[in-house]
């Protein structure tokens, strides 16, 4: 949780910085090709935290492809954590399609295109990690009469056809 956070902040300060127009100021201060490492760098810890990330989103959601529910995943989140979340993966579309279409500078394009994803992947992985550490009772198992496990939303048992009770005396 600590490096999606981290990431997430680093993410928003580059493109802060990309906005403003400021990318190129920067990289005159910083070392030769340190620029080209932070973005490898930035660009390889999505795939630190965003494996483990799907991966307890999927188990949050009982390995349903099909019935894939952000709602499920994220409801361990305050309510401004889940709406930024939502926000902020319709920001990252928006500024791909500005970004594709505007006339910066080329680093700074890239690194506003770059980072735009970079915050979108590692806020999502910051929020489901905080979700999975706040325990909701989305999150928790819900069984049937029979002992089956069943999703929050089944009104029956997909195993046996028993309904589900409603109430949190499940299991």
């Amino acid at each position: 949780m600590l490096i999606s956070g981290m990431g997430f902040v680093l993410s928003a300060i580059t493109h802060l910085a990309a906005l403003a127009g400021q990318i190129d100021a920067i990289e005159m201060h910083l070392p030769q090709d340190a620029l080209g490492l932070f973005t490898s760098v930035m660009s390889l810890g999505i795939f630190a935290v965003w494996m483990p990330a799907a991966l307890i989103a999927q188990r949050i959601n009982n390995g349903n492809r099909l019935h894939f529910s952000w709602r499920k995943v994220l409801a361990g989140c305050p309510a401004w954590m889940r709406n930024s979340a939502y926000g902020l993966f319709a920001y990252a579309i928006v500024n791909f399609f500005l970004g594709i279409g505007s006339g910066m500078a080329e680093s700074q394009h890239g690194m506003r295109l770059f980072s735009g994803h970079w915050m979108l992947f590692y806020g999502m992985a910051f929020c489901i990690f905080f979700s999975r550490s706040n325990p909701s009772t989305m999150t928790s198992v819900r069984h049937c009469p029979g002992g089956h496990e069943i999703g929050h939303d089944d009104a029956f048992c997909p195993v046996c056809g028993l309904p589900a009770a409603r109430d949190d005396r499940d299991g």
